[in-house]
């Protein structure tokens, strides 16, 4: 699995970066990831009673949908704010600043353990995956969501296709893994296997980002989004103008019946649980 070649320098720019932006992220990547919450609970068996984890909680949606199903949840993140934002967001939890990559919980503590587009913000995720696979208890199940990969017909091949097309990809930020390693089934299954979990199952969640106008979909990258934004500020004025117009002539592609354009983001969710210990 890829890792950052500068992991103090990625952590910081992510870490700080969803401090500033996690307001922006509810009003707008909120509705879109909302769309992935029942297949990820339902991929990790959650129900009532069971313990369990919410890695990268971020506004705490995951969380908050765990306890409505009436299970004993923990939540975590590595930035205040977005800590004080769930906080706010969902009461009963109890959450806290931490790191995904070095949890801060014993062995097999937990039944259930979720992170919803989270290891795509981490400099080592095989790390961070071989963390949730430890505080899993035998028979646990973890599940992870990512984005899949961009292509032609969704809105992530719109937004990069521009900038490769009509900006530049390399800006100067501090290097990351690639942020869809795990965005092909196969590649999902291989590092779901290689943290150790067994009964793999990787799955297509199909979802669609309602905006009211085709432009607004960049705009919600500007506002809910931390390396895509910096990617965008980056480039020059008049780039930044023509990727603006290409990707909104590409999402105008996409417009209901009611006028608003319904664009393609499709995630993918990965689960697998834990084996019970080997007898002697």
């Amino acid at each position: 699995m890829e890792r950052s070649q500068e992991p103090e320098a990625f952590t910081t720019f992510e870490r700080r970066g969803w401090g500033r932006q996690i307001d922006g992220y509810q009003r707008t990547f909120a509705r879109l990831t909302a769309q992935t919450v029942p297949a990820m609970l339902d991929a990790a068996r959650v129900s009532r009673g069971c313990r369990v984890l919410d890695v990268c909680t971020g506004h705490g949606v995951l969380a908050d949908a765990a306890l409505a199903r009436k299970a004993v949840v923990s939540g975590l993140d590595f930035a205040e704010e977005v800590v004080a934002t769930a906080t706010r967001n969902v009461p009963g939890v109890a959450f806290r600043r931490g790191d995904a990559q070095a949890l801060p919980y014993p062995d097999a503590s937990f039944e259930a353990v979720l992170c919803g587009y989270g290891l795509i913000h981490l400099s080592d995720p095989g790390a961070a995956l071989a963390e949730m696979t430890r505080v899993l208890a035998p028979g646990g199940r973890l599940a992870v969501s990512v984005w899949e990969r961009p292509g032609p017909d969704n809105g992530f091949g719109l937004l990069y296709g521009a900038v490769r097309e009509h900006g530049r990809l390399d800006v100067g930020l501090p290097h990351g893994p690639d942020f869809f390693q795990f965005s092909e089934p196969a590649r999902m299954r291989a590092a779901l296997s290689a943290a150790g979990l067994v009964d793999v199952e990787v799955a297509s969640v199909s979802q669609a980002w309602r905006f009211e106008a085709p432009g607004d979909f960049v705009e919600a990258m500007l506002t809910g989004a931390v390396r895509a934004k910096a990617l965008l500020e980056a480039q020059d004025p008049r780039a930044l103008a023509t990727i603006r117009d290409v990707v909104a002539r590409g999402a105008a592609r996409f417009a209901g019946a009611d006028g608003a354009c319904y664009l393609p983001m499709p995630g993918l969710v990965g689960s697998g649980a834990k084996p019970a210990p080997r007898r002697p």
